[in-house]
């Protein structure tokens, strides 16, 4: 890699990796607690003349936040957006202390920032400071790789989409921090390197398996997770018989930890269980790192990896196995009977689940072993229309290695305002009714944030919404929690139950969220990006659309119609979270308002 394009990268990165920081201080601190300010500071010290900043003190607005008494963040901006999201058009300048303006190095910028908060929150958390920066190091390492890529671009391929997310979550504080094992080649398994890999595989005893699923045969799930037909070849001449085994796939990630734990280091030695190595399918993951695209195959592969990726360790634990089987139970229960809800969009089903224990093991390993190795199998849709057609939306509305919006490489960076408030009213248009009528009308939550939605589109526009990822899906104290008892003949077990319910406010809050302030305000900004005074409009289109949706539901609907009249939208606190280094669902919200209930500005 030559000294340029490496230099660049580290530049570009810094730039996406204190833009996303800058978001959460200003979604969760700045905007709620009243801490920003639309002006220039009284004292212009340190600040570059206004010649130096080409004249864009003319054409942008001022952006003072006050983290402390002692601690300012000054930033001139594209728009004044009540939700938190603009377009940065200078560096971050900071004032300590009475000290002159200054522009601070990526790291000690990023400390300044998560040290103010501490006045703030009470709590400063070392091990978030280490993933900012082991996520900078990461997109640089990713933005690196690109200039010698010569994959296809982006929205060649689903699969592509899902590949090209460089900058990850945009309202994180650190969205590619991952805790792998030290001895990962990240390029081997990542998906923002378009890596390709064959699955690790291990020959288990029948006996301990557990299969679970809506109609799908047991060998068939065998076949969909890993080839059989190989275990038959490598089993002869073994002392067991190759119909008592079967072959399981993991992560190569996911391999490596199994392999490390003591238990499972007895049973290799005992030849209970054989590694077999890398001999499974050959898989490309998806963003979600722990799901694979298999090409031709009739399912995704959602196993487990037990790494912390941003906020949580990704493992399937068993009570996620049996309620995403529940849900995709229930939706298909749903479609059937309510099948005007479902008219408009995709669903991407989740039939069958997969785990393995050793049949000897207390129930405490037992339930360790099923978390290792428990699998999701989710239907592959791109079988049944050209993949090309599907496209990740946090990738769409996400930057290039150039910071510039990846949309205009669908739409086209000259297309008219007209196309572009067509295209941000068909999307929206797909996506509100359907999700809002799952909550309002049968009490089920989704969970809408831009990673976990895919559009279809034709020649560019969107058509569809695709809903998938049962194990986020949850239902309503007061409506949803009904059909576990009417559309299921066994009673369900109580830890899987009380995953499943939600209450009422909680699943309000994460829908609005995710609807609001993670999808469509990032659709809205990369739409609008060069053309900030589009937003209004967008922004209109969007209040029409919940209007219609309120008129079309069939049970009370207070929140929406709150919504609707005061503007108030939840916003979830990615950083505030992590400042405490609690889980991510234990993050708390705070209110942001609607942007067609407040005027905004525009440079």
């Amino acid at each position: 890699m030559k000294q340029p394009q490496r230099m660049m990268a580290k530049i570009v990165s810094e730039l996406a990796m204190t833009h996303a920081l800058l978001n959460c201080l200003i979604k969760e601190f700045a905007l709620p607690e009243k801490r920003v300010r639309h002006n220039w500071p009284k004292e212009l010290k340190g600040l570059q003349p206004e010649s130096c900043l080409n004249g864009i003190r003319l054409k942008a607005l001022p952006v003072l936040i006050e983290l402390s008494p002692k601690r300012e963040l000054f930033v001139l901006v594209d728009r004044y957006s009540s939700l938190g999201s603009q377009r940065y058009l200078s560096d971050i300048y900071v004032k300590h202390e009475g000290s002159p303006w200054a522009i601070f190095e990526f790291e000690t910028l990023a400390k300044f920032i998560l040290e103010g908060c501490v006045a703030l929150t009470g709590s400063f958390n070392l091990e978030l400071f280490e993933q900012v920066l082991s996520s900078q190091k990461l997109v640089s390492d990713i933005l690196a790789h690109q200039e010698g890529n010569q994959h296809s671009t982006a929205f060649s391929s689903y699969i592509a989409s899902e590949q090209s997310l460089w900058f990850g979550h945009p309202n994180h504080p650190a969205p590619k921090a991952r805790m792998w094992p030290d001895t990962i080649n990240q390029q081997s398994v990542t998906p923002e390197f378009q890596a390709s890999t064959f699955l690790h595989c291990f020959e288990v005893p029948v006996q301990g398996l557990q299969t679970q699923s809506n109609g799908v045969k047991q060998t068939d799930i065998l076949n969909a997770i890993a080839p059989q037909n190989a275990l038959q070849s490598s089993t002869q001449g073994q002392a067991h018989n190759e119909d008592d085994h079967v072959l399981i796939s993991m992560h190569p990630v996911q391999a490596q930890l199994f392999m490390q734990d003591d238990r499972v280091k007895a049973l290799l030695k005992q030849n209970i269980i054989r590694d077999k190595g890398q001999t499974g399918f050959y898989a490309q993951p998806t963003a979600s790192i722990r799901t694979w695209y298999i090409d031709n195959n009739d399912y995704f592969i959602k196993g487990s990896l037990n790494v912390r990726i941003t906020n949580c360790v990704r493992k399937n634990a068993w009570y996620e196995l049996e309620s995403a089987l529940a849900v995709d139970h229930l939706l298909k229960q749903l479609v059937e009977s309510f099948p005007e809800t479902f008219k408009d969009i995709i669903i991407a089903r989740e039939p069958a689940t997969l785990s393995w224990s050793p049949v000897q093991a207390n129930d405490e390993d037992q339930r360790w072993f099923r978390e290792q190795t428990g699998i999701i199998l989710r239907e592959n849709f791109c079988k049944k229309q050209p993949t090309q057609e599907f496209l990740l939306a946090a990738t769409a509305f996400a930057r290039d290695d150039h910071l510039q919006p990846m949309i205009w490489k669908l739409l086209g960076d000259d297309a008219s305002n007209e196309a572009r408030l067509e295209w941000l009213s068909r999307y929206q248009q797909a996506l509100l009714p359907p999700i809002l009528n799952l909550f309002f009308d049968h009490g089920i939550v989704t969970e809408p944030h831009l990673q976990n939605t895919v559009f279809t589109h034709e020649k560019g526009i969107p058509k569809h919404i695709l809903l998938r990822d049962f194990e986020g899906v949850k239902l309503t104290d007061d409506l949803g929690c009904h059909y576990l008892d009417s559309h299921f003949e066994e009673s369900i077990h109580p830890t899987v139950k009380a995953s499943l319910i939600y209450s009422r406010e909680k699943g309000w809050k994460r829908i609005a969220y995710c609807l609001f302030v993670n999808n469509l305000s990032e659709a809205i900004l990369a739409l609008s990006w060069d053309r900030p005074h589009l937003a209004d409009a967008m922004w209109t289109g969007v209040e029409e659309t919940l209007v219609s949706v309120l008129q079309s539901l069939s049970q009370p609907a207070p929140e929406l119609k709150a919504l609707l009249q005061t503007g108030e939208i939840a916003c979830k606190c990615n950083l505030k979270v992590r400042l405490a280094a609690q889980a991510d669902k234990q993050a708390d919200y705070v209110q942001l308002t609607a942007p067609w209930c407040q005027e905004v500005t525009y440079a």
